[in-house]
């Protein structure tokens, strides 16, 4: 009906926009207009009796040019499928009023026939064969190819379609997916939030009893702090009771040494002064108490700096006969007895080894190594074979 012009106009928009979105009623609805277009005025003729007039054809493409509409293969991809359905439905409405108006002319002239004499024998009219551009064949040969070129872009586009289609589908399905995790995220953040508070009121917990630890452990190390002070007073009166008791023997044990030398016999006081290669006094000079066969008492002032005691030397007390070819003795180790007097002391109490020797001497030696004889210069050099002094 919509090609050959008798569909109204609504039923005209109902069918466009159902061509819009079905390619096959597309593909019909062309096939119709074409026919419509070229073949109806063919049957017309046909069913009438009578010859298609010369360049009938021509003058509708003409026509539907002038209307607009293009029938001939030129740039087909620029008509779109609205453009192209206008223009297939003002073809066969055109096509359909030619067919109507043949019609009407050819019922009048056999009416008129009928009620006139009989019809003379109208004499045969020789038509020229119909030229190249008139050929009937050769139109719908141009036809049936516009046809299939116009059915192979609506095969493209209906593909065109499909895939955009199947890409929206496509899109559809990721829009979907990404709403889904986007639900889910939103749930996990809802979640992480929860939890987060949570947290933070658990650390607001931990805090105070944190803070409530820390005041407990300041006033544990206040208590602490005291009783180490305390202890550390304790243990300054120990060790100084320790250092008295000490110095009380000390003095004990010297007070026994200074009344055996009191009533000693043979006692020998010895002053030491030691002298450089020209005769001058040296800074170090010694006290030496002598008791003959029984013990000797070496004190030595001023060996080393005495805010600067050198813990890498050791001060030995050697002794030896002069005149004898026996070797040296070693009486022992100077110890410091009074650091702030810079004082030394050794005592030997081995009547043997003093019975040996007539003689004593001091060197500095190292404590890198062991010392079996003295390596070190001598100096604090006294003679023990002189009469006692103190009988």
């Amino acid at each position: 009906m919509a090609a050959s012009g008798q569909a109204s106009q609504d039923e005209l928009e109902d069918l466009r926009s159902h061509l819009e979105t079905c390619p096959s009623c597309r593909s019909a609805a062309y096939d119709f207009n074409q026919i419509s277009a070229q073949a109806l005025s063919s049957l017309a003729a046909k069913r009438l009796h009578c010859q298609i007039p010369s360049g009938m054809t021509q003058r509708f493409v003409a026509r539907a040019r002038s209307e607009g509409i293009e029938l001939s293969r030129n740039n087909p991809q620029q008509i779109t499928p609205q453009r192209r359905f206008a223009r297939f439905m003002l073809a066969g409405a055109a096509a359909a009023l030619i067919l109507v108006v043949a019609t009407l002319i050819v019922s009048k002239q056999k009416a008129s026939l009928k009620a006139s004499k009989p019809p003379l024998p109208v004499p045969e009219v020789v038509s020229t064969p119909p030229t190249e551009d008139q050929n009937p064949r050769v139109d719908d040969a141009n036809l049936r190819q516009e046809l299939s070129s116009t059915r192979a872009q609506l095969n493209s586009m209906s593909s065109t379609i499909q895939s955009q289609r199947t890409e929206l589908e496509a899109a559809k399905q990721r829009t979907a997916d990404l709403d889904a995790r986007l639900k889910e995220s939103e749930q996990r953040n809802a979640l992480s939030a929860s939890e987060r508070s949570q947290r933070e009121t658990r650390i607001a917990e931990l805090e105070g009893e944190l803070e409530k630890a820390r005041s407990d452990k300041n006033a544990s190390d206040t208590a602490v702090a005291l009783e180490e002070a305390e202890v550390r007073e304790l243990q300054k009166q120990l060790s100084d009771d320790a250092v008295a008791l000490r110095q009380q023997q000390e003095l004990a044990e010297r007070g026994s040494d200074v009344r055996d030398l009191v009533v000693a016999r043979n006692l020998h006081i010895i002053d030491v002064h030691d002298r450089d290669g020209d005769g001058k006094s040296q800074r170090a000079f010694g006290r030496i108490f002598y008791t003959e066969g029984k013990s000797l008492i070496f004190y030595a002032y001023d060996l080393a700096n005495p805010g600067k005691l050198d813990a890498k030397v050791l001060f030995y007390v050697w002794g030896e006969r002069l005149g004898s070819e026996k070797a040296i003795k070693s009486l022992g180790v100077l110890h410091s007895d009074d650091a702030k007097e810079g004082r030394w002391v050794l005592t030997c109490d081995d009547p043997q080894l003093l019975a040996q020797i007539n003689s004593v001497f001091v060197t500095a030696e190292s404590t890198r190594k062991s010392i079996k004889e003295p390596g070190g210069k001598r100096i604090l050099f006294a003679f023990l074979g002189e009469k006692p002094n103190h009988p």
